[in-house]
């Protein structure tokens, strides 16, 4: 099993999305369609600005683009999406594990 790095309890975070640091970098902790946790990078893959949330989805204010908040897919550019990283749901909490993809 990989060891991953530990966001947190899952019960520290009742409302998703959710800003998380993980090993220095800004994430969204969010719920997949398919219920499982998930992170996706705070960060534009287009001008590498702050991702916010705003509404129903992420924005980023540099050139306002929008993703989807439970996949992080580019509604402006269908070819783009945020940087994601797994996690897993483990007794004593939640632990994002792998490589971003």
């Amino acid at each position: 099993m990989n060891e991953g790095i530990r966001i947190g309890p899952a019960d520290a975070y009742p409302e998703l999305p959710a800003e998380v640091d993980v090993g220095g970098t800004p994430y969204w902790l969010v719920r997949r369609e398919d219920g499982r946790y998930g992170l996706l990078m705070a960060v534009c893959p287009h001008a590498g600005g702050e991702v916010r949330l705003l509404g129903d989805h992420f924005f980023c204010p540099l050139h306002f683009w929008t993703f989807d908040r439970s996949v992080g897919g580019c509604l402006n550019n269908p070819g783009e999406r945020l940087v994601r990283l797994d996690v897993e749901a483990r007794e004593d909490g939640l632990y994002a594990v792998g490589s971003p993809y």
